[in-house]
């Protein structure tokens, strides 16, 4: 069975950048990092853009399929039509 870091990366990352954010936050709320609050905002949605960023970078390959699938030779795909299976009434 695999792991949860395997099966759902982005919820892990995802919240390994929310932790880092809330830890920047609490630390100044609890006055251990000296921030105005304009300051906090700056720094708080520096991490949220970049750390988005890395998580969309670090995570894309795991969820993302990277090559395209190969069939067997020998295999028929047959395509469903668009139209819907039923009509609104």
């Amino acid at each position: 069975m695999a792991s949860l870091a395997t099966r759902e990366p982005l919820l892990i990352r995802g919240a390994i950048v929310a932790a880092v954010t809330a830890l920047v936050h609490v630390g100044v709320v609890l006055g251990l990092l000296h921030f105005d609050s304009a300051t906090e905002a700056a720094i708080g949605g520096a991490i949220d853009l970049i750390g988005t960023a890395v998580l969309v970078v670090w995570t894309r390959g795991a969820v993302t399929p990277v090559a395209d699938p190969v069939l067997p030779a020998d295999s028929i795909v047959t395509v469903e039509s668009d139209e819907p299976k039923h009509r609104a009434e």
